[in-house]
């Protein structure tokens, strides 16, 4: 072979090493770069609170990552249109508890969502995951929903504020994921579906 011909042969391989190079370094800065703001994106403020509870980016993101996983493997159904409806008639009749009792409502409020992800086919969590993990396993599908219930949660009752208020808040950020979970927002208008002509 002539001493050209190799140089030649040798710069391209140089070529193609340096390109290989340059393509590894660029995919090992933006692959987690992409993967950040794909989960941000996907997450919301779901996102903030992942890092804020694990204090770690990349523990918040391989966290964010297994919910939507899990949520892969989750193989859920719709509900049928009885279901859907009962599910507003229950709701309903929290809201109506609201009044006599507000903390009895909240908790109606979060059994409700227990039940309705329990028909959709969502995973039921260990007595010690509990609540959380519903919220988890809900934020890969609805984070709004699970943003506005965890910063209801978190606010508390200041002393002044009256507690009643802050239960009403948990309650409306509640109706979010019970909406979220029967399709949208709509819960007025599916009663006025299932009403006859004339109204009420």
């Amino acid at each position: 072979m002539e001493t050209g011909t190799i140089i030649v042969v040798l710069v391209a391989l140089a070529v193609v090493a340096l390109a290989g190079g340059i393509t590894i370094a660029a995919r090992s800065l933006l692959l987690p770069i992409l993967r950040t703001n794909r989960l941000r994106k996907h997450f919301g403020t779901e996102y903030d609170h992942a890092v804020q509870d694990h204090g770690d980016t990349s523990a918040a993101e391989s966290d964010l990552s297994a919910r939507l996983r899990r949520r892969q493997d989750t193989a859920l159904r719709e509900l049928t249109a009885q279901e859907r409806t009962g599910h507003a008639d229950a709701w309903d009749a929290i809201q109506q508890v609201f009044v006599d009792d507000p903390g009895r409502a909240v908790r109606d409020a979060r059994a409700l969502v227990d039940t309705i992800m329990a028909d959709l086919g969502y995973p039921d969590p260990s007595p010690e995951e509990g609540f959380e993990r519903r919220l988890r396993d809900l934020s890969a599908d609805h984070p709004a929903a699970v943003a506005d219930v965890r910063r209801a949660r978190e606010t508390g009752s200041p002393p002044d504020r009256p507690h009643t208020e802050h239960l009403r808040e948990v309650l409306v950020a509640h109706r979010g994921l019970v909406e979220a979970l029967l399709g949208g927002p709509g819960l007025a208008a599916r009663r006025q579906e299932k009403e006859p002509e004339g109204g009420r």
